[in-house]
């Protein structure tokens, strides 16, 4: 938890956005271990100019209850994308 945090201030919009997954999933009664949260921030280091635009755009709370039912946030953390 503590490496979250300090990372917490120089994510880029798609680090962050595993975050607001996690707290999705979280809401849907699922639950996502600090090593899946850190290994999605991990995985998202260096992505795209686009990439991090799309993030930036789906990274709102609302949203992704509008877009991700809870069915499908399971589905994604079965399937193992992070």
């Amino acid at each position: 938890m503590l490496v979250l945090l300090v990372l917490a201030g120089c994510q880029n919009a798609c680090q962050t956005l595993c975050q607001t997954m996690a707290d999705r999933a979280d809401g849907c009664g699922l639950s996502v271990s600090q090593d899946e949260l850190q290994s999605c921030v991990l995985a998202n280091e260096e992505p795209t100019a686009e990439w991090v635009r799309q993030c930036a755009d789906a990274d709102e709370a609302v949203r992704l209850e509008e877009w991700w039912t809870c069915e499908e946030v399971a589905e994604n953390y079965t399937n193992g994308a992070k």
